[in-house]
């Protein structure tokens, strides 16, 4: 999972807590289209638990970043 500045909008990793720019607490990014190929895909946000983008069909980014997650442990045993 991403985080974000809720300041300057700047992306950080999961573990970060505070922005580097602005030292501000970061939150949890929103869940989003991950390839968001459609200008409908840039203002839409999903909840937790949705998969796939209702304008293009690709996977949420909280989805997504699931995916990528299982893949990894899989990988890796």
């Amino acid at each position: 999972m991403y985080k974000k500045c809720p300041l300057c909008n700047k992306k950080c990793m999961d573990l970060e807590i505070y922005c580097t720019k602005c030292g501000v607490e970061l939150v949890k990014d929103e869940n989003r289209c991950s390839e968001e190929k459609t200008s409908m895909c840039f203002r839409r946000e999903y909840k937790e638990d949705d998969i796939y983008c209702a304008y293009c069909g690709a996977l949420t980014t909280y989805a997504l970043e699931k995916k990528q997650k299982e893949e990894k442990e899989k990988h890796s045993q």
